[in-house]
Formats: structure tokens, sequence, C-alpha cells
């Protein structure tokens, strides 16, 4: 009995020296293939590192994925085509060290600025008018984000789904000018019903520590906008844009007259019009 475990251990290890042992021909073979040396020559040309976030007291920077070449998946590829192509290389994406989702108790008041993307911000409070300004956005096949007040969400959940359903970003403001913690969360899981998104951002105009604490518990970031503009609209915004920025918008008359010209002026400026979700993602941007 004794002896039969023995030989049937002696076989499966073997069984499994002998797959090592054929992986390892077979990476031998490869790293000598010249498809394979050209990939690796090329590999740190073509790739790029990750840029970490920047924290410098209570503000941060979002950073940004860096970019390499997956040389496996690189060379399967290019084995079947024959030889070395270019095209055909494989990327995969290498998160920055230092990342803005490892802090929360900061504010982020702009993007990262590697991409053209900039973010246009609207508070909802009492009668703003939402109609309007998401049919501006949508004629100009741009996205916003929302921040709703919870008594005008309570009022208004079609409007919310409208929003959400043009693929704006709608997260909450507070409920009824308060950050009371109770109603707060309430609030936001009723949001979270609507748009069936998790709130990810809270607004504010200056340092607050009381929506900064708050939401750093809910795990979510507060934003203060680079840009706050309250009248001259198409003035501010055409001498003041830069890659990354947050424009937080005040809807009145004088500016709901001058948001459709100043987004065919930013559009004609090459700039995408996006909502903070996709502004502040750190994740490299490959269609840019």
């Amino acid at each position: 009995m004794v002896k039969k475990i023995i030989e049937g251990s002696f076989i499966i290890l073997l069984v499994l020296f002998s797959f090592y042992y054929t992986d390892k021909v077979v990476d031998m073979v490869e790293e000598t293939d010249p498809i394979m040396q050209e990939i690796v020559t090329m590999k740190s040309s073509v790739s790029e590192a990750a840029v970490d976030a920047v924290v410098e007291e209570d503000y941060l920077v979002p950073g940004y994925n860096g970019v390499e070449v997956n040389t496996k998946k690189s060379f399967d590829k290019m084995k079947q085509y024959g030889s070395y192509n270019e095209s055909l290389l494989v990327f995969e994406e290498v998160e920055p060290s230092i990342s803005m989702e490892d802090y929360y108790d900061k504010y982020i008041s702009s993007g990262n600025g590697f991409t053209n993307r900039i973010s246009l911000v609207f508070k909802v409070t009492g009668d703003t008018k939402v109609d309007e300004v998401n049919q501006i956005l949508n004629d100009n096949d741009a996205y916003g984000t929302f921040f709703v007040d919870g008594v005008w969400l309570e009022n208004n959940k079609d409007k919310v789904t409208m929003l959400a359903s043009d693929f704006h970003q709608v997260e909450l403001l507070s409920y009824n000018n308060q950050y009371d913690k109770l109603l707060f969360e309430a609030s936001l899981d009723q949001l979270e019903t609507i748009t069936n998104q998790e709130g990810k951002y809270c607004y504010a105009e200056y340092d607050s520590k009381e929506v900064l604490e708050l939401c750093s518990k809910e795990k979510m970031h507060t934003i203060i906008p680079t840009l706050l503009i309250k009248d001259n609209l198409y003035q501010q915004v055409k001498g003041n844009i830069t890659n990354g920025s947050i424009i937080s918008i005040n809807i009145n008359k004088e500016t709901l007259k001058e948001l459709n010209v100043t987004l065919k002026y930013l559009k004609q400026r090459g700039y995408i019009l996006d909502t903070l979700d996709h502004l502040l993602n750190e994740a490299r941007d490959f269609d840019k």
C-alpha cells in the first residue's frame, strides 16, 4: 500500500515537472523569437508611466493611469500575423501609486488636464430652468452635472429621470440647504434609486468643513469649481478656460441666454463637455 502511494506520488511529481519544463522551454523559445525581441525593444519607447495624484494641503488633483505593453498578448497576436507589427501591440493600463480614491477628505477643483475634457456644473434649487438647460446641452451634444437639492428632488423626480436618461450626471447638493446627515443620506438613497447610480460628488463654492466631513464619511469627493460664473458667461469662459476646468454656472436669465453660444465656442475650441465622472476619472482616455 505504501509502495503504491510512493509510486503514485512520483508519477504526479513527474507530470508536474513535465508541465513546468515544457512551459520553460516555450518561454525560452518565445524569448529568442525575433518578434518577441522586437516587442521588448519597443516596449519602453511606447509605454507611459502613471502620474500620481497631487495632494497639497486640503486640495488634490486626480492622477492619470499609465500604459504599458503586454508582451505575451502582443507576441501571440503578431505570431499569428507572421511578423512584428506595431499596430498589433496590446496595451494595459497601470494605476498610479497615489490615487484620488485614497483621499475623500480633500477638495477637487479641476481635472488633471491630460485630456481636453471640461465639466459644466449646475446647482438646482427652487425654480431652476432645468428643462431649458437640458435642451441646450442636448442640442450641442454636451453633457453636464446637476447638483440637486433634496427638497427639489422630492418634487421633481420626473426631471431627474429626464436628466439621467439624457446621460447627464445627477448628484445631491444638500437638503433644503442643510447638511444634516440623516436627511442627506435619505435624499441620497432616493436619488440613487432614481438614477441607478451611486452618488460620487458633493459641491461647495468655498472651503466648507461641514460638507467635506459629511461627504468623506459617505466616501464621496467634494468639488469646488475652477470657475464660478454668475454673469457675463461667454466672456468669463473665453478668458479663463483650460483643460480640466470645472465651470459652475449660476442659471439666471442672462447666463441662460448666453449658454448656447458659449457651448458652441467651447466645442469650436476643441473641448469635450463631459460629466464630472468622466472628467475626474483617472483611467487613460484611449480615444482622445
